[in-house]
């Protein structure tokens, strides 16, 4: 059976990968910080030994050899978040995480590394309100020297982190071409919570885009967009993103890093309150007021994900509108227990 690392385990993206690679049979390790043990291992006890959590706190200084040790594959979701530390800090965080697992791996003699990128790799956050056509060759062109300036703001700190970490990973298979690296690059991820996924309020990351919608005053206007405070429109639900990460094990080696972009629909927040009041009535007292004057969406980039489907067999995505109902209820569930939890 085939024993699969993945970093970050009890974050979005990662508690979502661990739960796709165990319903496809696969076994997994999941490295998570020691505080958060009990929590992730009581999800998955049901798995038996098929699921083992190993103590990483730090991934850009813990010792990662027993983690590694005897794994067939890696997947590195483990990244620091916009506005989760100081730029300088996130900047190395997001570099010296990601090389480290890749020495890690070369050491211990593991063969693939699957490693979660961003859209933000591949533009800038302005790029993306020009219409242009974004593709899996596509750099950045933002530097380290951008996200530290002084005010710079948590979405372009982050699009750096995971650019200059980019760069970093095709550096390190330029050097070391027998090392199977592919690199997953989503657009904004929405979705439910993962089974393993340890928080503390009910939206973290870009989901509270979404969970903005249903908190605030009951006369606010619908959100507007902007490179910096509101994201694009650009989607991709999370557990399609899980299912791209276990496709890529089977995808063949190649010379260089295999890129795949993941993006599965285009809506508005417009549209997604329009779809909430119908779908879900008692909210609508929570959403914003629309009134017809709301100003266009400008417009912005398309991004071309035709080898993620042709290559990597990503296919059938899940509709933005599952995707916003599964988050918005979610986001009550956790509500409701976080309430729970307060009042006891």
């Amino acid at each position: 059976m085939v024993l699969v690392l993945v970093t970050g385990a009890s974050g979005f993206v990662g508690s979502h990968v661990v739960d796709e690679l165990l319903r496809q049979g696969y076994s997994v390790r999941g490295t998570v910080r020691s505080h958060n043990v009990p929590r992730v291992s009581k999800s998955y006890e049901s798995f038996g030994d098929r699921f083992t959590t190993t103590i990483v706190d730090d991934l850009a200084t813990s010792d990662l050899s027993q983690a590694v040790k005897g794994v067939d594959a890696i997947m590195h979701v483990a990244s620091p978040l916009a506005n989760s530390a100081a730029p300088q800090v996130i900047l190395e965080s997001a570099v010296s995480g990601t090389t480290r697992i890749l020495d890690a791996a070369l050491s211990a003699g593991v063969k693939q590394v699957i490693i979660t990128a961003s859209i933000g790799s591949l533009a800038s956050p302005d790029d993306f309100w020009k219409e242009i056509i974004i593709t899996e060759k596509s750099y950045s062109p933002l530097t380290a020297e951008d996200a530290l300036q002084p005010g710079a703001p948590g979405i372009l700190v982050y699009s750096v982190s995971k650019g200059l970490a980019d760069l970093a990973v095709r550096d390190f298979k330029r050097a070391h071409p027998d090392l199977d690296v592919t690199t997953i690059h989503p657009s904004y991820i929405y979705g439910p919570l993962g089974s393993g996924q340890v928080y503390s309020s009910p939206a973290s990351g870009t989901n509270r885009y979404i969970y903005v919608l249903i908190t605030g005053a009951p006369d606010r206007p619908v959100p507007g967009y902007d490179a910096v405070t509101r994201g694009i429109p650009l989607n991709v639900d999370v557990r399609d993103v899980a299912r791209a990460h276990v496709l890529a094990l089977k995808v063949p080696p190649s010379d260089v890093p295999k890129r795949f972009i993941l993006c599965s629909s285009r809506f508005t927040w417009k549209e997604a309150i329009e779809f909430i009041g119908q779908a879900r009535p008692e909210l609508k007292g929570r959403l914003p007021v629309i009134t017809g004057q709301e100003p266009a969406v400008p417009p912005f980039a398309t991004v071309d994900t035709s080898a993620t489907e042709a290559i990597l067999g990503l296919k059938n995505y899940v509709k933005w509108q599952d995707t916003v109902l599964d988050t918005i209820d979610d986001l009550l569930r956790v509500e409701k227990e976080l309430a729970a939890v307060t009042q006891y």
